[in-house]
């Protein structure tokens, strides 16, 4: 089992795309065949697999049109394993790696609230391959729950996350104008609105900590509703007034310098996986405020590391962040805290290991 094929819709600026990415750089390391396939050319982290000379091949189709290309792909590279993250790439894989025999893990990447005929369809497929695996506890209770069948082959791996690249600065100095840090796309799932008026809340009460939200797309690389939705956020911090103090920021690629120049980070979303975002921000040394959501309360301690609340909740949003800005809190003890969980929860080293467990055990 040394060729491994990963597979993904893009190389584009989203969570799983970091994950596999960074999963292809760490097999290479490990004296693995690597190669990397998309069907989108969105090449915001190929940088990566250039840097450790990872082959890499796009298809320049719609996922409609991807299967034959992904068959030829398989038996051109010959690989032994295929890993794919994301459902409609793992869909495709589940169909490809049974036409030509290969071994297949699955990665979902989802955090289901809910079950559609689309799901239903998915878990069906997924019994073609040798693993599945969530990157949350919360989605494998959810699977092991409503598709029992696949209980056997299912093992969480969460999210690693870098910790040299995300690291504390060496000296961080407190003072009144504390900055919040968000890292994550302006769509509605994000909870971005919520966040706005819930700041404008705290602002209202006195707080003037600066927020910087860094996760607006390009239109053309965006759907149009996220496009739309993050006018909309544009608007809204205008007509509250509070645009000299909350900024929404295009995606960065070092963005490990923004979580260093920020005092508190906060991911306010509806729903979440293993949030790298949360992982990224506790390597580097923040401590996080976020809603109280699927795994998040295994990452976020409140008041150890940081605060939970509930998302749908403006008022509590805007107590936790008056708290947070304003309280008689050690942020530094409680970074170094951030800290210690990272490397006790995402390390690479964990993260990794996991992966080589399976592709040895297939």
């Amino acid at each position: 089992m040394n060729r491994i094929l990963l597979f993904i819709d893009s190389l584009g600026a989203g969570g799983a795309q970091r994950q596999l990415t960074g999963l292809a750089c760490l097999l290479k390391e490990k004296g693995y065949s690597v190669k990397v396939a998309t069907y989108y050319d969105h090449p915001f982290y190929k940088y990566l697999l250039d840097e450790n000379q990872i082959e890499y091949e796009c298809f320049r189709v719609n996922s409609k049109l991807c299967l034959p290309k992904l068959v030829e792909c398989i038996k051109r590279f010959k690989a032994d394993v295929v890993i794919s993250f994301q459902t409609d790439p793992n869909a495709l894989a589940c169909i490809a790696a049974k036409i030509c025999g290969t071994k297949l893990i699955v990665s979902e990447r989802n955090t289901h609230q809910g079950i559609t005929w689309k799901d239903r369809i998915i878990f069906q497929l997924y019994r073609l391959a040798d693993y599945v695996v969530p990157n949350s506890y919360s989605e494998k209770n959810f699977i092991e729950k409503y598709f029992p069948h696949l209980k056997s082959k299912t093992q969480t791996i969460p999210n690693f996350v870098d910790l040299k690249r995300f690291s504390p600065t060496d000296r961080k100095e407190y003072n009144q104008g504390l900055l919040i840090l968000s890292v994550a796309s302006v769509k509605a799932s994000k909870n971005t609105k919520n966040f706005i008026k819930a700041y404008h809340e705290a602002f209202m009460r006195g707080c003037r900590a600066k927020v910087i939200w860094y996760g607006v797309n390009p239109k053309q690389n965006d759907l149009a509703i996220n496009y739309a939705y993050a006018n909309e956020c544009q608007a809204m911090i205008k007509e509250l007034g509070i645009e000299d103090f909350f900024k929404l920021m295009p995606k960065r690629q070092d963005i490990e310098n923004a979580y260093r120049e920020a005092d508190i980070f906060c991911l306010p979303s509806h729903f979440e996986g293993t949030p790298n975002v949360i992982c990224e921000a506790m390597a580097s040394g923040l401590p996080v405020m976020a809603s109280n959501v699927c795994d998040n309360p295994h990452f976020v301690k409140s008041e150890e590391n940081g605060w939970l609340f509930d998302q749908n909740n403006v008022p509590e949003m805007a107590d936790v962040i008056v708290n947070a800005t304003g309280g008689n809190w050690d942020l530094q003890a409680m970074g170094k805290r951030s800290r210690k969980f990272a490397e006790d929860l995402c390390s690479e080293d964990i993260f990794i290991n996991r992966y080589l467990n399976l592709i040895k055990a297939l």
